[in-house]
């Protein structure tokens, strides 16, 4: 079969996190929302009909640029391979969508941001498909409710994904040690430094109309933070 490859622009709901497997490669993984706007022909107004849950992989060195670049809230375009795959819980078969991320980028029809080519310090290959499916098992739950699974911690603050390294023998990366991965210390390449949180407003833009910079949240747009919610698929 085929694999099928998509575009999707949308918002981050958490902070992406990062993986490092046995081999010293590394697997960033997003929670990413995209809605569905429709016209209003009553009230002339764009509203958001639907919205779509997608888990985000990034690889190799595409996942340290989005470690270092992409923030809960930003406005994101992501470029992959769509896999649905599929796990029992409760007894129940239950569905999920996947991007394996080929290109992800920030979306400057919200803002703007800079570009810095990082200096890569190694090289590893192909993560293997053992590796791969111990991550996903262990990061589930965040990736599809946002909580952390019992036993499991964030990577942030030093700690350590306790799941995720029984499973693979691997280690999350630490808030000191992700400098290191790329830029810099202190510098954050490809990153909307100090940017707010960017939700779609409740009017599109007009089509030759200047967009501007981002500067905050749109007012009355905070429907788009909402991202307790999953979808129909995933919830039943």
């Amino acid at each position: 079969m085929s694999d099928i490859y998509v575009t999707l622009s949308g918002n981050v709901t958490d902070d992406p996190r990062q993986y490092r497997f046995r081999d010293g490669s590394h697997v960033t993984s997003m929670r990413m929302a995209v809605n569905r706007r429709v016209l209003d022909q009553q009230t002339n107004t764009w509203q958001t009909r639907d919205t779509t849950y997608y888990v985000v992989r990034c690889y190799r060195g595409l996942a340290d640029n989005v470690q270092q670049s992409i923030r809960k809230g930003h406005p994101v375009v992501v470029y992959g391979k769509l896999r649905i795959k599929q796990f029992e819980r409760e007894g129940e078969q239950r569905f999920w969508a996947e991007i394996e991320a080929s290109s992800v980028g920030h979306d400057l029809k919200w803002g703007i941001t800079t570009y810095e080519k990082p200096i890569r310090a190694y090289s590893a290959g192909a993560v293997s498909d053992d590796d791969r499916q111990a991550m996903e098992d262990a990061t589930r739950e965040w990736e599809l409710t946002g909580r952390t699974a019992a036993g499991a911690r964030p990577a942030d603050g030093g700690e350590t994904d306790e799941a995720f390294d029984a499973l693979v023998g691997g280690r999350s990366t630490t808030a000191a040690e992700r400098p290191a991965l790329g830029a810099p210390d202190g510098e954050r390449g490809g990153a909307m430094a100090d940017a707010d949180p960017v939700a779609e407003p409740d009017a599109e833009p007009d089509a030759e109309g200047d967009e501007g910079v981002v500067t905050g949240m749109a007012p009355g747009a905070q429907e788009n933070a909402d991202h307790s919610l999953l979808p129909r698929a995933l919830a039943a």
